[in-house]
């Protein structure tokens, strides 16, 4: 008996732990079912990250942002899948480089995206035409780009007053060649009300994308000019216009000086540059605009997400901090270092997927996540620059679209990097007053002067009159 009761203990005691597994697994399948329909129906953002801080209880409720494009769930699995768009789909960007004391062709090509053994073919084709070892301050290097891949195409390189050394990718590797250098540097300028936002009134006007950028990086820590600008507001800008032999347009050179008027209140930014080549932005008084770090590293269409302690989660759909920013941008866009440092992770990190982590001076991290791909001369122990293309927008890890995932850390302490204090650079030094003062009343006084009309126009503006003797 005591043996049949054992037998029918160990029936009863099977019975209950098949319907355990029962309950279980139409528990699991009815939170699947649910997920899955609500990821379906429910309308995901571009530029919703996953974070890596834990969850915390919290009282607060939901903060959720209204993003202007709608695009649907992406799973890890098709974000690794996705192809990077194609050669030549998107047309060819050229980018003009005033050479400083110190640069050679591979720092110039490594700080806008160029690995060395990219650069490699292009040194070798130079090498039995011109020796590019050692550059020449405030010399100008035009390099173009295919949009979509960032694949270098051709490049132009100032030798002298009369001659450059052209250099083209072809079918059978890279070609170089020397031509005449007729060219000429006209200034445009433009005054516009602001009517939307800066970048769309600036393009709109017929300012270049690159100047627009420029404008962004310069005034961004004393003017939002993302979102904190109102219809009303204004903004001047002057800039060269670089036109060269064998080109069909204009390439954009340095921004010379701009303004920003909003709220009563103007800031103008000056651009100096000394005769090592080496330039910055600084207010009339002399006084430095630029700062260490760029507040934006990636050029991006809308903030879709910001920094909170309680996010709704995009794909887990669970509550969690959001200990950084989300820029939402188109795939393939170039990330830039947001300053000097070294890089202590290149690689996955876990809802991240493909990203990387920069350790700067005084104590400050930078991340930058969901990265399409790394640059690979790119690795752990590297050092950047500020302003260095490092990789690619993406939606690598936990992402619903293209964007960049930035977060900053001060001291182990994560920050909101739209909000961190950074102090600027030095001031305009006393041995260059005298010229920078002389710069200052020329540019001043020419922005003063552009019409409030939103057109772009040719200001007699010659380039003695900006730079330092």
């Amino acid at each position: 008996m005591r043996d049949h009761g054992l037998v029918d203990q160990l029936r009863a005691l099977g019975g209950w732990l098949l319907a355990i597994g029962t309950v279980a697994t139409l528990l699991w399948t009815g939170v699947a079912s649910a997920a899955q329909r609500q990821a379906k129906h429910a309308s995901s953002r571009p530029g919703a990250s996953a974070s890596r801080t834990p969850s915390r209880p919290t009282s607060k409720r939901p903060r959720t942002t209204t993003a202007r494009r709608k695009v649907g769930p992406v799973t890890r699995a098709t974000a690794r899948a996705r192809a990077l768009p194609e050669r030549g789909s998107r047309g060819t960007v050229d980018e003009h480089v005033h050479v400083r004391r110190g640069d050679t062709l591979e720092s110039v090509l490594a700080a806008r995206g160029v690995s060395p053994t990219e650069a490699y073919p292009w040194l070798v084709a130079a090498s039995g035409v011109y020796d590019l070892r050692a550059l020449h301050p405030r010399r100008g290097i035009t390099l173009r780009f295919d949009r979509a891949t960032r694949a270098l195409e051709a490049m132009r390189y100032e030798i002298d007053d009369h001659t450059m050394l052209v250099l083209e990718a072809n079918a059978l590797g890279v070609s170089a060649r020397r031509a005449e250098l007729p060219y000429f540097i006209e200034v445009k300028g433009v005054a516009c009300r602001i009517e939307r936002v800066l970048r769309e009134d600036a393009i709109e006007a017929g300012v270049p994308v690159r100047v627009v950028g420029e404008l962004v990086d310069a005034f961004a820590w004393d003017v939002d000019v993302e979102t904190g600008l109102r219809p009303g507001d204004e903004f001047r800008v002057l800039y060269e216009n670089v036109w060269q032999t064998g080109l069909g347009r204009p390439e954009a050179g340095n921004v010379l000086g701009a303004s920003v008027v909003t709220g009563g209140r103007t800031v103008t930014a000056v651009y100096f540059a000394d005769a090592d080549g080496r330039g910055a932005y600084y207010r009339p008084t002399g006084t430095a605009v630029t700062r260490s770090f760029l507040r934006y590293p990636v050029e991006f269409t809308e903030i879709t997400s910001g920094f909170s302690e309680y996010r709704l989660h995009p794909i887990l759909h669970v509550g969690r901090p959001h200990r950084g920013v989300d820029l939402a941008a188109p795939h393939g866009t170039p990330v830039r270092a947001a300053a000097n440092g070294q890089v202590v992770h290149a690689g996955w990190l876990g809802g991240l997927g493909q990203a990387l982590r920069i350790e700067h001076p005084n104590g400050i991290t930078s991340v930058y996540g969901h990265l399409a791909r790394i640059l690979p001369n790119i690795a752990e122990g590297t050092t950047v620059a500020r302003g260095q293309v490092i990789g690619f927008v993406g939606s690598t890890g936990l992402a619903t679209g293209p964007h960049l995932h930035y977060e900053l850390e001060r001291d182990g302490r994560q920050v909101d990097p739209l909000r961190i204090a950074i102090e600027s650079e030095a001031p305009v030094p006393a041995a260059h007053r005298r010229a920078f003062d002389r710069v200052k009343s020329e540019v001043t006084r020419h922005l003063a002067g552009l019409p409030e009309n939103n057109r772009l126009l040719t200001v007699s503006l010659s380039p003695p009159a900006y730079a330092e003797d």
